[in-house]
């Protein structure tokens, strides 16, 4: 979808530094780009928790292979959203990688991201 070129840019900077974060365990890193209410019960304790279960099921992130996007879809809190996945390729499989994106007051926003 060539209309969503920047929102796609911004979602794969988004997963680089995510995929940065997990290898690293910076839990920082990780929610930079997350609104505080979004964060709610996301400690880095529980980071810190999640990215062993992925390491230990996935190994390490290889890499990854862009798949597609939609546009605008609701995510039950905001509209206009952007949701974009990858193919992720690990030491260990190969799983989907989605990021969902939003723009509000002139900044972007992750809004999801999920390892499957």
């Amino acid at each position: 979808m060539p209309e969503l070129k920047n929102e796609r840019a911004i979602a794969e900077q988004f997963l680089k530094e995510m995929l940065k974060a997990d290898d690293t365990g910076n839990y920082e890193l990780f929610v930079k780009h997350y609104e505080e209410k979004d964060l709610v019960d996301f400690s880095p304790e529980r980071f810190e928790h999640d990215i062993k279960q992925m390491q230990a099921r996935n190994g390490k992130n290889m890499g990854y292979e862009y798949f597609g996007a939609l546009k605008g879809y609701h995510d039950g809190k905001r509209c206009a959203c952007y949701r974009f996945v990858w193919k992720g390729i690990y030491e260990k499989r190969e799983a989907l990688i989605t990021i969902g994106i939003h723009h509000k007051d002139d900044t972007w926003y992750i809004n999801e991201s999920t390892v499957r």
